[in-house]
């Protein structure tokens, strides 16, 4: 009978340990980075434009660095994405202005290194839930710093509190505690409470710490006074909230909850001056001071004289020329404030059709249109659907594919919408 070797078997055994030790730490170590550059990606997003530039090249670097593991199949999932850069591209060869042109071309080329970057990246849900849990928080502290510098900055001036609702302490000035625009910052906190609506679980002890987010949300929101975009969070939210809540609860009782909400909420925009008074402009009001405002009939006449601008129906003016000829347009209109302050349409539709025409807006409603029908996360199902909607309504006053924060933000969540479960 042959003698049995403990030494080797016991060798064996070790380097077998070793050899699968190893493996699981690379495993964690390589995960642990996505999810360490996707939550730089996400603390960075509301923050100014160089520091989240940075997390989106970090997140390119180590995409690139493992180009192994990019999915060729996985990549053509994105082709709404990159048919959108391509028309945009295109356009640069008709742009009169080359210089904006280029800029332009830059601007948009997100919409080409998210898909590549997702090609590339596993993100596992578990890991995902924790990084938007972070994402949430973080939104809060801003929220609450902002809110406090605010409070601060009355009580410096020497003025009263009562004033916190106030227009010069509302709307831009909030926004501006933490340098960012009203309507990019609503962006991002629609998003969190859109969220946190969809993944909303009753029996959850985290139930408590969710309700008290989203008040704190919902208040800052109607303090930011950006109207179109709070218009279709409380839209969505309402849908939203009844499709959660009706097997649960049944369908009366989660109707009267959503009037008492209602009535909160209304209560709230009541005594918000500054939101108030930004609804009340949209069919006239006339100010303490004689100031008159109607600009709910001027965004039309704005939009009226942005659409005259473009040229050519089909491509459009060329993707560097969408601003000027919008501006140019608007002195030929008399729009005098808007030409001087060099607005952009405030409509994403009609800044897309001005810049590569009808073929542009078709390419763009098409890419939400793909977005919201993908199969996303179980985790992001219903935050996916819900959200493409709200972008959907919020395009038909604000232009977020015309500045960093809404380019990066949009691009990067409708990328990871479109991005297959990894379990």
């Amino acid at each position: 009978m042959k003698a049995i070797d403990f030494g080797n078997k016991l060798t064996e055994k070790n380097n077998c340990y070793y050899y699968l030790r190893t493996i699981f730490s690379k495993i964690s170590i390589k995960h642990n980075i996505v999810c360490l550059l996707l939550a730089l990606f996400f603390i960075t997003a509301p923050l100014k434009y160089n520091l989240n530039s940075i997390s989106v090249i970090l997140l390119l670097g180590y995409s690139v660095v493992k180009y192994k593991d990019f999915k060729v199949k996985k990549f053509w999932e994105f082709y709404p994405f990159y048919l959108y850069y391509f028309i945009v591209c295109f356009s640069i060869f008709y742009t009169a202005n080359i210089e904006n042109g280029f800029k332009y071309f830059l601007n948009q080329v997100p919409f080409l290194i998210f898909p590549f970057i997702f090609s590339t990246i596993t993100v596992k849900e578990k890991a995902l839930k924790k990084i938007i849990r972070i994402y949430i928080y973080w939104i809060c502290a801003l929220i609450i710093y902002s809110e406090l510098s605010t409070i601060w900055s009355i009580l410096a001036n020497g003025d009263s509190l009562f004033l916190l609702f106030r227009k010069d302490y509302s709307y831009i000035d909030l926004a501006n505690k933490i340098d960012i625009h009203p309507p990019y910052m609503m962006l991002q906190v629609s998003f969190c409470i859109i969220y946190l609506i969809s993944n909303f679980k009753t029996s959850s002890i985290h139930k408590f710490l969710s309700i008290a987010i989203l008040l704190l949300m919902f208040f800052y929101s109607v303090h930011l006074s950006s109207r179109m975009p709070l218009a279709a969070l409380v839209l969505v939210s309402i849908f939203l909230t009844y499709l959660k809540f009706k097997t649960p609860y049944g369908k009366i009782k989660t109707v009267f909850s959503l009037i008492l909400l209602g009535l909160v909420f209304s209560f709230i925009l009541f005594n918000v001056r500054s939101t108030r008074y930004r609804f009340q402009e949209l069919i006239g009001m006339q100010y303490s001071n004689g100031v008159y405002i109607k600009s709910g009939y001027s965004k039309i006449i704005q939009w009226e004289s942005a659409i005259e601008g473009n040229k050519n129906f089909i491509f459009g003016n060329g993707a560097g020329d969408a601003n000027q000829s919008i501006i140019e347009s608007n002195y030929k209109n008399n729009l005098l404030k808007s030409a001087r302050l060099s607005y952009n349409a405030h409509n994403q539709y009609i800044q897309t059709y001005v810049g590569i025409g009808i073929i542009g807006v078709v390419i763009l409603l098409f890419l939400l249109y793909s977005s919201f029908l993908q199969p996303s996360k179980k985790l992001l199902y219903l935050t996916a659907k819900a959200f493409i909607i709200y972008l959907i309504i919020v395009f038909m006053t604000e232009s977020y594919l015309e500045r960093h924060h809404g380019i990066m933000f949009v691009s990067f969540i409708l990328c990871l919408f479109n991005s297959k479960e990894d379990r």
